[in-house]
Formats: C-alpha cells, sequence, structure tokens
C-alpha cells in the first residue's frame, strides 16, 4: 500500500530477519522484557544489545531507547516501552516514525504492537498503527522515512490488517513518474501497476516532453516485431551509474541546481539520496549523456572535498602558525587559507604563490606583487614551547612526507604493547598487521590542544587510549585528516553526533563500525584521545553540555555512562590523534 511517497508493506515473517534500517522491539520499561518478539530479538541481537538495553534503561528515558543492531542485519534498534492500548500504541508508532526521520533512517520493521502478551484485539492494533502511518505522511513530518513493514508472527492477525489496509486505499498519493517510465508509456502503453522507487530525495528537472513514435504495418506481428525492436534499442541505450560518496552529504541548493540543470539539459533522470548508511547519486539516460552527467558531478565532489579539506587544513595550521604582514606600524594576521598558502610556501621554499588568484613573489620576509610593491611579513609561531615543535622520537624520518604509515615488527615493544591493549578483550581475533600513523601536521595540533586542556582543567589525566573501528575506505582521509565528526550517524549515534571511541576494542570490532572488506580483513585505530571532564551524552548533542551556567564553559566530551564510561564522544576533530592502525580478521 503507498502513502504519499511512502510504501506500507504488511506481512508474515520473523522480524529478526528484517533488513530495514530500523527494527522495532516492544518491550517493558526496563526493556528487558524476555518473553515472546522482545526475546526473540534480544536472543538474535546478541549480548552487547542486551547490555546496552541495561544500561539505558536504568536511566532516565522517555519510553523509547535507540542501541546498536548486534547480530541483526539492519543498522540500529528502536526499543519502546509495550502498549496494549489502541490509542497509546497510534501515539507510539508515530514517536518511532518521527524519531526515525531525525536520525535518517529510510525503512523501519515494527511487530504487531500489544497483540501478544497485551492482549489488544488485532483490528484495533491494526487500525491504531495504519491510521499512525497515515498521519505521519498526510501532516507532512517525513522526509526520510519511506518503507514501513509491519512484520506479523500469528498468521491469522494478517487478515485485521489487510482489512484495515483496504478501508485506507484512498489515502494512497500519486507519486511522479520518471522520466524514462514516461517516455516508455507512451510508446508502449501503461504498465497495469507500475512500481514505486524506494526514495528519500529526488531531483527532478523540468518536465520534459518525450518523443512519441506511431507505428504502422500491414499486420499486427509486424507491429509487434517493431515495437520490440525499438525496445531493444531503448533498453541498449538507455544505462544507469550510481556515483557513492560520503562528500555528497555536503552537497548544498548551489550542487543541487547544477544537478537540476544538468537534468534538463541532457533529459536524463537523476536521483540524490543520503542515508545514515550510504550517500549516493543515480543517473539514468543515453549512455552519452549520462557520462556526461557522471562527469560534471564527479567535478562538484572534487570541489567540495578540496575546499573542505583546505579548511581543515588551514584550521591545523593555524593553530600551530601565524603568518602576518605589516599594516601601518604593527602587524595584523592573514586570514587562515593565505597564512596555510605561506606555510606551505615557506616549508616548501617557494618563491611564488598564488592568493585570491594574483601572483605573488617572496623574497625572506618580503612578499611583491606583480607590479613590485612590497610587503613586509613575518612567521610567528603560536608558542614556545619546544616539545610542540618535536615530533616523537621513536618515530621514523619522515622523508619530506606529510604522511607516513610505518609497519611495526611484531617482534618490537611497541607492537607488544598495542597488541596487549587490543587482545585484552579480542581475543578470538588475529591480528594481520600494525602500523604507525605519521602526521606531523595533525601531531602537533593534537599536542597544542593537550596543553591547553592541561591548563585550563589543571590536571594532565585528560588523554585516554581508545579504539575506534572503520572501514578500508576512509583510512586514507582519517590518517591524512584525522576523524571527521561532519559523517556523524553513519553508524549508531546514542549518545550524540560526534566521533565515538571505545574503551574496549572489542565494542569498535563489531561489523557495524570495524567493517570486513572483500577479503575478510578488519580495521581499527588505537587512538589518543583528549576526553577531559566529561559528562552525559544523549542523541541529541551536536556539542558538550555547558559545565555551568556560563554557556561558552563546555564539557570536553560526553560519554554513555559516567561513572562506568564504555564509550566516549567527541566534538572536536583535533581532540583525538590516530596513533596506530590495527588490521585484523
Amino acid at each position: 500500500m503507498s502513502i504519499g511517497a511512502l510504501k506500507l508493506d504488511v506481512l508474515t515473517g520473523d522480524i529478526t530477519k528484517e533488513t530495514t534500517d530500523v527494527i522495532v522491539n516492544s518491550s517493558n520499561d526496563t526493556f528487558t522484557l524476555n518473553a515472546g518478539v522482545s526475546k526473540a530479538i534480544l536472543d538474535a541481537a546478541g549480548q552487547l544489545v542486551q547490555f546496552d538495553c541495561i544500561q539505558l534503561g536504568a536511566q532516565p528515558h522517555k519510553g523509547i531507547i535507540i542501541t546498536q543492531p548486534g547480530n541483526l542485519q539492519c543498522r540500529n534498534i528502536i526499543h519502546i516501552v509495550g502498549q496494549n492500548d489502541p490509542n497509546n500504541i497510534r501515539s507510539t508508532v508515530k514517536e518511532v516514525l518521527q524519531l526515525c526521520d531525525q536520525n535518517t533512517f529510510t525503512s523501519v520493521a515494527l511487530p504487531a504492537l500489544g497483540t501478544g502478551q497485551g492482549g489488544a484485539a488485532p483490528s484495533l492494533v491494526a487500525d491504531a498503527m495504519i491510521d499512525a502511518v497515515v498521519d505521519f505522511v498526510s501532516k507532512k513530518q517525513t522526509e526520510y522515512v519511506k518503507r514501513v513493514r509491519i512484520i506479523i508472527f500469528q498468521t491469522q492477525m494478517l487478515t485485521a490488517f489487510h482489512k484495515s489496509m483496504q478501508k485506507r486505499e484512498g489515502t494512497a498519493l500519486p507519486e511522479p513518474q520518471t522520466l524514462m517510465s514516461k517516455f516508455k508509456s507512451l510508446i508502449f502503453g501503461k504498465p497495469g501497476k507500475e512500481e514505486k522507487p524506494d526514495e528519500e530525495f529526488v531531483l527532478e528537472g523540468e518536465e520534459i516532453d518525450p518523443a512519441v513514435l506511431h507505428i504502422c504495418a500491414e499486420t499486427r506481428n509486424s507491429v509487434e516485431r517493431a515495437k520490440s525492436w525499438l525496445t531493444d534499442l531503448i533498453v541498449k541505450e538507455h544505462v544507469e551509474e550510481k556515483i557513492k560518496d560520503e562528500w555528497i552529504r555536503r552537497f548544498t541548493d548551489k550542487e543541487r541546481d547544477a544537478i537540476k540543470t544538468l537534468q534538463r539539459k541532457l533529459q536524463i533522470s537523476i536521483k540524490l539520496e543520503c542515508t545514515n548508511y550510504e550517500a549516493y547519486i543515480q543517473v539514468g539516460g543515453l549512455s552519452r549523456d549520462v557520462l556526461t552527467a557522471i562527469s560534471e558531478i564527479q567535478n562538484m565532489i572534487k570541489k567540495i572535498r578540496d575546499e573542505e579539506t583546505q579548511k581543515r587544513d588551514a584550521e591545523l595550521i593555524s593553530s600551530i602558525v601565524e603568518w602576518q604582514y605589516e599594516k601601518g606600524s604593527k602587524y595584523v594576521p592573514f586570514d587562515k587559507l593565505t597564512n596555510l598558502t605561506l606555510e606551505r610556501a615557506f616549508g616548501n621554499e617557494e618563491k611564488k604563490i598564488k592568493i585570491n588568484n594574483k601572483m605573488f613573489f617572496l623574497d625572506r620576509n618580503i612578499v611583491l606583487d606583480a607590479n613590485k610593491k612590497s610587503t613586509q611579513i613575518k612567521r610567528v609561531p603560536k608558542t614556545e614551547d619546544s616539545a610542540l615543535d618535536n615530533l616523537p622520537g621513536h618515530w621514523d624520518d619522515m622523508k619530506g612526507s606529510t604522511c607516513l604509515q610505518i609497519q611495526l615488527q611484531s617482534t618490537s615493544k611497541e607492537y607488544q604493547d598495542v597488541e596487549l591493549l587490543f587482545t585484552a578483550t579480542c581475543q578470538n581475533f588475529r591480528i594481520s598487521k600494525i602500523e604507525r600513523i605519521q602526521n606531523p601536521c595533525y601531531w602537533k595540533s593534537y599536542q597544542m590542544k593537550k596543553q591547553f586542556f592541561d591548563m585550563k582543567n589543571k590536571t594532565a589525566n585528560n588523554e585516554m587510549r581508545l579504539f575506534h573501528g572503520t572501514a578500508d575506505s576512509t583510512i586514507g582521509a582519517i590518517n591524512a585528516n584525522g576523524f571527521n565528526r561532519s559523517f556523524a550517524g553513519k553508524n549508531a549515534a546514542v549518545h550524540g553526533k560526534g566521533t565515538y571511541f571505545a574503551v574496549d576494542a572489542s565494542y569498535s570490532a563489531h561489523n557495524t563500525y570495524s567493517v570486513p572488506d572483500l577479503q575478510g580483513n578488519k580495521y581499527m585505530y588505537l587512538a589518543r584521545v583528549l576526553t577531559g571532564v566529561f559528562s552525559q551524552g544523549n542523541a541529541a548533542m551536536i556539542v558538550p553540555p555547558s559545565k555551568s551556567a556560563d554557556p561558552a564553559d563546555l564539557y570536553d566530551s560526553v560519554t554513555d555512562n559516567v561513572a562506568k564510561p564504555k564509550i566516549f564522544v567527541i566534538f572536536n576533530d583535533v581532540q583525538a590523534y590516530p596513533e596506530y592502525l590495527i588490521t585484523f580478521c
């Protein structure tokens, strides 16, 4: 059943086998119900989820929590306090859908709430749950959720749900056809029932009048052969390509408008979708037009990636050194991007630099423009502490590189120290190799942040060594630029929208975090993390809470449990350094 842009499925089956973004577990007020469907979900999810439920259930809550998926195939599990009153069931389902949308989940599977131990009448539950979905869509509350699946364990209940759906068939709203489906329907007629794609966000260009072909022949068979030949031509020429890239999440109205222009100009279809799992753009149309569009979209992605990388580099460099220019009787600092340009030129002994698309010449502490006008400049280190200028003594020679990945010998003490920390909770895994990450620029920025924490908190006990699981595709970016909180939410973001680190390697070793590659290898960082003074986190946080009445006086990080923390979340990229990369299986 389609309700606007949302598709509702009701079917019998095992909810623990669902592959939706979210599976809903109806539990008790401590989220530890060990009976019925709840028991099946918790048993299938495993001990880590049960442990999370015990922890979160013991804390103040509003009758709904989110945990990791454990061994299930979904992205997250939403646990709710079970209801058997139809009005409460309706409210709870709407709350679940709103929470899914807030966390950019696109699909959710729910059991028939209250029909088990709750003893509610299946027909009343069916009306309540489906009414909640209709309310959710009709009030324009959905931006991300596109599929809701109600999984019935007892087959005799299916009739009640189907009758409830039939009463609401008029609620379904027409969805726009794709350009290709319009073209085919005009040439070959409309199919009896059109499949609706599951979409979160579709960029549609202007209406394009399709070509209409009238086929005339002596016999019906000749017409059918001609139609078949035309169909083959269309299918051969029509291609679809998909671009997967996390930087697509950074697209603004400017990029979206450019994509609309591409659609209109090339007469192609383009779908842009961002979920908590992936971000991608799908392009469909004639092969030559698709290739043109793909090239232009890749250029957009590259431009955004380069700009963001440059901003991050500029921020890091500005925390270490400041370039200034003479203005009247005093020196004033350059902007951060110019500061980065000058520092790179200084390090590479370059004599020519480009600032704001203008060429300048460097001659010691003087900058000359094209007209030979000179300006005095000077380089001012941000700290006199020589410790910040020195790299760790055990590091290998950088040999002019900005970032190195050095494999450790398994017989070295350095290797064995890291191995000991990992195997303390991961005895069942085998380490393939351990590599030291050497990034002088990021190391100095991290050390400067640590120095600030030590002074601010009046203690040197601000640093912890924690684990962070990752995928092979993100290693290069982390080594070069550190941990990027902009991608928060890709995995579970239960304690805040920041970067997550675990006290125990076993937590980060889960496939959700340490994603196996095609060869089965998994990847985890042992990082230095400035946890400082921490507080309890929650899913809505984008920065730590205030410690006092002063809104600028924030905690340094947040955690899952202040008394006995297992998870830490930071909201500043310079607050962690990826010291070692562990490859294991």
